[in-house]
């Protein structure tokens, strides 16, 4: 069961709420691996591990050293993702017989919120974009990137090994663009398979693409429109370990998952309904080696 939904389905009495949850989920395969951690406050404070203390061996009588290790204290905020949708009164009475207008523009709503979601997960730039979470381009360090090429080159199954292996704990999926999957499906065919290797996770109802074990996702709101030296119209690929220990994972405030549904009621200037869809979200890196990132990859 994709975590978001159980999360809803524990916490919320309100069908409407697990509905729109539902529609999050379905977007994106993402929302069946990323687990969700809530928040009582407007902002999540944690610590991420520096240095490890030292030890030494001793001889009989020996001092004992001693040492500590070392922590930056990391403070995300949660973020407002929001936005309403007017349904004419007219329109709702008179073409419901079919489909509920209402509930069809919500569902719309709950899709464009978890699609906004995705595409922060990657391009998320708190600098940039205040408003905004940090994403996964912004918070991998130089130490866990490597580069296909110089001006960019096109991806090897070596490379998608040695990104996994730059995840030391182990990486929970590889995150990549459909075009650059296809890449992949064609390299282990090259290699002498007939198909790539697909694995049953428990979080899916169907098989899913996998590279030695680990789950293969699409998100095409990773660019393919990265430069590197004189190499342009490339794309990354992501190895994430995804828990609320020492992985990325993502965050809530309030009940519901985050979710709110309010009927703000008719609007002041035209004879509308006005229903609003706000999610309290964000997202956290405890360890900055729980991802890793192949950038300059032509395969698009």
């Amino acid at each position: 069961m994709p975590l978001l939904k159980a999360t809803a389905e524990m916490l919320s009495q309100n069908d409407v709420v697990v509905g729109i949850i539902e529609e999050i989920i379905t977007v994106n395969e993402l929302f069946g691996l990323l687990p969700f951690v809530k928040t009582e406050g407007k902002a999540y404070v944690y610590h991420r591990e520096n240095t490890l203390p030292s030890v030494s061996y001793l001889d009989p009588n020996d001092v004992v050293p001693e040492s500590t290790g070392d922590f930056t204290e990391v403070v995300t905020k949660l973020r407002i993702l929001a936005g309403d949708v007017d349904v004419d009164k007219f329109l709702a009475e008179t073409m419901s017989d079919t489909e509920n207008q209402l509930a069809t523009q919500i569902g719309l709503k709950a899709k464009a919120l978890a699609r906004t979601f995705q595409d922060s997960v990657v391009n998320g730039d708190n600098v940039a974009r205040p408003k905004e979470f940090d994403g996964l381009k912004a918070l991998t360090t130089a130490a866990q990137t490597i580069t296909a090429g110089a001006n960019g080159a096109a991806m090897t199954l070596g490379m998608l090994d040695q990104l996994i292996d730059a995840v030391p704990n182990g990486a929970d999926f590889l995150m990549m663009r459909s075009g650059t999957r296809r890449a992949y499906t064609a390299l282990v065919r090259a290699a002498g398979g007939n198909t790539a290797s697909m694995i049953q996770h428990k979080n899916f109802d169907n098989p899913v693409l996998a590279h030695n074990g680990t789950p293969i996702i699409v998100n095409d709101f990773l660019p393919a429109t990265e430069a590197k030296g004189t190499g342009t119209n490339l794309a990354s690929v992501y190895a994430v370990r995804a828990n609320e220990l020492d992985g990325f994972h993502g965050l809530y405030g309030g009940d519901a998952a985050g979710v709110r549904v309010e009927a703000i009621g008719t609007v002041q200037n035209k004879d509308a309904t006005r229903t609003r869809l706000k999610w309290y979200v964000g997202a956290a890196l405890k360890s900055t080696k729980s991802v890793a990132r192949l950038e300059a990859v032509t395969n698009v």
